[in-house]
């Protein structure tokens, strides 16, 4: 029990973790009580579960594949099974469903990877426990005999409040624990992307499908296993994508995604007569940082830096790293001054970035960082790609030769010649 990686994490975090599993026992029991199991409900219970594990089982590899890429709350779809098993039947046929099938996620999908611990599944399962629970609660206030006695608009409308009630109460128990176990407590790793969202969404209004079928025409719900097939990949595909795309460190785009979608907007800024900015972005003295706290470390200021950059540039603005301490940003419909002005703000942000102490809780004593940066504009710096990029290099090298930790930005009449790379070091 000691060996447990939960005893390792904040104090806050595990009281958090053990004080909602422990009402959640004790909610589940209370629920239970004094409420006899119908023999229909024990066949409904058994028929979701037998389906849900067989298409679990049919879809382990894919699971095993987005668990591994997942980098925000893992979405997985056993609230297919769960809401409707909620709606169905009693609560403790519910938490035995969703002990069943969390039980068969971790035996036959997660087993042995890295970021699936035991005491993040017990928690998983715990908020699906609640959020079915609080489901099922509002699904009772419905009128007449619930939300699943009539097809009809009423009915839809409750159905439609129970999803939102899932969700709600599901991503505020995971955003409440995210919070108070890790550092990072920006928005998407609270809560999600909204793509993840939509995937949550998707599943939820499937399960209430499921549900509505399995009360009115139960051998109709094998028509949702194709789609659920098929929207379980789907996702995979997507998390492949995003993974061949992006730098693992930074969540930055990677240098090959960058140069190929960077090519494209200096195609369309030339179709257009607009301008185009590109930034390279050079960290100073970084060797230094890796040799005095570690690698480790040092990718947690990567990801500081590459934040940093992420709040000052707009949301269609292109942000790479090249690998190294080096990032590139290209700047749509900008023009050489306003170019620099936000080079500028880079520059200063970085140099105030507030990085208190390491992922391991060591201090960051003397850490002062800086970047250089040079500033390069279509179409005075160039006509293609590579040599607008070459002409920002070039400035940023005459910004490290300048002193390091400021903008240098290429003038149209004066183009610095190429210098020698060693010069970043």
């Amino acid at each position: 029990m000691t060996r447990w990686t939960l005893w390792a994490r904040p104090r806050k975090a595990v009281a958090f973790l053990l004080t909602v599993e422990l009402l959640t026992v004790a909610g589940a029991v209370w629920a239970s009580l004094n409420q006899s199991i119908t023999r229909r409900e024990l066949i409904i219970f058994g028929a979701i579960v037998t389906i849900a594990v067989v298409t679990a089982e049919v879809g382990r590899r894919v699971e095993r594949m987005r668990r591994r890429l997942a980098e925000t709350p893992h979405i997985n779809l056993t609230s297919v099974w769960t809401v409707p098993t909620a709606l169905l039947t009693t609560p403790s046929l519910m938490v035995a469903t969703a002990m069943i099938l969390y039980g068969h996620l971790w035996l036959r999908s997660w087993y042995r990877i890295n970021a699936a611990r035991p005491y993040r599944l017990m928690f998983s399962g715990t908020t699906v426990v609640i959020s079915c629970l609080a489901a099922r609660a509002v699904a009772d206030l419905a009128p007449a005999e619930g939300p699943l006695a009539d097809v009809n608009v009423t009915g839809l409308l409750w159905l439609l409040l129970v999803i939102v009630t899932y969700t709600v109460v599901n991503s505020v128990l995971i955003a409440a624990a995210l919070a108070l176990d890790e550092d990072d407590r920006s928005l998407t790793r609270l809560v999600g992307t909204w793509q993840d969202n939509n995937v949550e969404f998707a599943t939820l209004c499937i399960g209430a499908l499921t549900a509505v079928l399995m009360a009115w025409r139960p051998w109709l719900v094998a028509l949702v296993l194709l789609p659920l097939y098929v929207l379980h990949r789907s996702v995979l595909v997507r998390q492949l994508e995003h993974a061949a795309t992006t730098d693992g460190k930074t969540g930055l785009l990677n240098a090959t995604s960058w140069q190929a979608l960077a090519t494209n907007e200096l195609a369309r800024a030339k179709r257009h007569g607009t301008a185009l900015c590109v930034l390279m972005v050079d960290l100073d003295h970084f060797k230094w940082v890796n040799e005095r706290y570690g690698h480790q470390a040092g990718d947690q200021v990567l990801r500081a830096v590459a934040d940093t950059m992420r709040e000052v540039v707009r949301d269609y603005d292109l942000c790479g790293r090249f690998g190294g301490e080096e990032f590139v940003i290209l700047m749509p419909e900008t023009d050489l001054t306003r170019g620099t002005e936000l080079a500028g703000r880079i520059c200063a942000q970085i140099r105030n970035l507030p990085i208190a102490e390491t992922t391991d809780g060591a201090p960051f004593d003397g850490l002062a960082l800086s970047a250089s940066i040079g500033v390069a504009a279509y179409p005075d710096a160039g006509e293609d790609l590579e040599e607008i990029m070459l002409a920002a290099d070039n400035a940023m090298f005459a910004a490290k030769d300048a002193g390091r930790d400021q903008v240098r930005a290429v003038m149209p009449s004066r183009a610095p010649e190429r210098r020698s790379p060693s010069a970043a070091e």
